[in-house]
């Protein structure tokens, strides 16, 4: 549903436009890069569905650890016990992961990360001679392998367990990562440092998690959007002009956050001053030069690099491919119309229609109302506008833009029935999404959010 806006900050997480190099992108930790070619998805025959599930394939026994809520919503750990190996998947690496990943996700939950770790060391690890993941190289020998899975159950743990111990005396989410330090007996092992993750951002996410966004103070509850409230900052610190000469003062003291603090202000109230532009991202370079993490180093250094010339056009890691679109169930896809419908512009349109894949016996009711579009499966309309019937190869064309409605009926590979006028008015209201919205203030996108008839409709 957010995958336009997470392409988009994907770029500033991993550097993907940036120049390899000492000042640009340098590593990603827990893999080098981000590659630029198709995703693909080959659909699964076996579904692991226990906690513990034992399968051999080709002669090769495997037991499977289901550890849902953990690095990813769906995950599990491997057991091979006639060759003590064990795959950690991504749930074991060489360094702290991402509670809340910066291209944005839903945060993930420690301390169940902690406990599944806990519980694999336990089911396997008193065995296993040799583990392995999908980050970072093997570790061999069972001393060693309980050493980084214990330091690993301890880092999740402790950032869990010492931020909420911080939170319930008062720290809140905007203090959180000034305050909150992992213990000095975990900094000393590379697999509790902020090689990938940050602890950073790890301890505003934990707060995140329990607490919401929200700080308790009022004065926070309905802030001005920066754009409103900068112009009074700036003129209350005399005008740009000493802004920038405090700055200039602030970076060669070493003071680089505090000079951001007021440079992002006159940059949100002079969006076209280049001098403060260019401050604010020598700024931010200072700042991404002293990162360990280089998810944290690459945001500083791709936001500087577009507030001195703009988005930058290329190749970005590709988040979707036709393969990924067939995936998606009938009801994701609606939902994504939905999300994609510009309320604005579908106005007072109004309307019902009933949709049928028939082959794979899938009923919903489409409703349009209030420059809303809703959606419910399993049930009919007794009173519908309209009824489209289609198969499911029909509609997989459809949402991979293969196709349109006019063509499907056309080529008699869909049938509507009734008035489906408020609906097909809806084709100009979609918009597609571009990758190209700026997210620092004076930066040109390299192209704009614009109406797709995705129906193949003009209203």
């Amino acid at each position: 549903y957010a995958g336009n806006a997470m392409v988009r900050r994907m770029f500033y997480q991993y550097g993907t436009l940036l120049e390899r190099g000492p000042f640009g992108h340098v590593d990603q930790a827990i893999g080098k890069g981000v590659a630029a070619g198709t995703v693909g998805l080959i659909a699964p025959t076996v579904d692991i569905v226990d906690d513990i599930q034992e399968l051999t394939i080709d002669g090769v026994r495997m037991v499977f650890q289901n550890t849902p809520g953990t690095e990813a919503p769906a995950e599990m750990n491997t057991w091979f016990p006639d060759l003590k190996a064990f795959w950690a998947a991504e749930n074991i690496v060489a360094t702290i992961h991402n509670i809340y990943t910066l291209r944005g996700a839903l945060v993930r939950d420690a301390l169940e990360w902690s406990r599944q770790i806990n519980r694999a060391l336990h089911l396997f690890g008193q065995e296993a001679e040799v583990m392995f993941a999908s980050h970072s190289w093997p570790r061999w020998g069972n001393e060693r392998i309980q050493e980084v899975m214990r330091t690993q159950r301890d880092t999740y743990a402790h950032l869990n367990n010492g931020v909420m111990h911080l939170a319930n005396q008062g720290v809140t989410i905007n203090e959180i990562h000034r305050v909150y330090q992992v213990p000095d007996s975990l900094q000393r092992s590379w697999a509790a440092r902020s090689y990938h993750g940050s602890v950073a951002h790890n301890a505003r996410a934990v707060v995140n998690r329990y607490l919401g966004y929200w700080d308790g103070n009022p004065s926070t509850l309905i802030p001005l959007a920066p754009r409103e409230s900068a112009p009074l900052y700036v003129e209350l610190m005399g005008g740009a002009e000493r802004i920038l000469s405090r700055a200039h003062e602030l970076i060669a003291a070493g003071d680089d956050l505090l000079a951001v603090e007021i440079l992002n202000k006159l940059v949100y109230a002079e969006p076209a001053n280049e001098a403060a532009r260019d401050l604010l991202a020598d700024a931010f370079e200072q700042i991404g030069y002293q990162q360990e993490s280089p998810s944290v180093r690459n945001s500083f250094l791709a936001a500087a690099f577009e507030l001195r010339s703009g988005i930058p056009e290329g190749q970005t890691a590709n988040a979707t491919s036709p393969d990924l679109v067939r995936a998606l169930s009938t009801q994701q896809f609606l939902d994504y119309l939905a999300i994609r419908l510009d309320s604005t512009a579908a106005g007072e349109a109004r309307g019902i229609l009933n949709l049928r894949v028939t082959d794979i016996g899938e009923e919903f009711v489409v409703e349009v109302s209030n420059g809303t579009l809703t959606s419910v499966e399993g049930f009919q309309s007794a009173s519908p506008d309209a009824t489209l019937t289609v198969t499911r190869a029909a509609l997989e064309d459809l949402m991979v833009g293969a196709t349109t409605a006019p063509e499907l009926l056309a080529a008699g590979r869909a049938t509507l029935e009734g008035d489906p006028s408020a609906f097909l008015a809806l084709g100009g209201a979609l918009v597609e999404f571009a990758p190209g919205f700026p997210i620092m203030p004076g930066t040109t996108p390299s192209g704009p959010a614009v109406p797709a008839d995705g129906f193949g409709y003009h209203a």
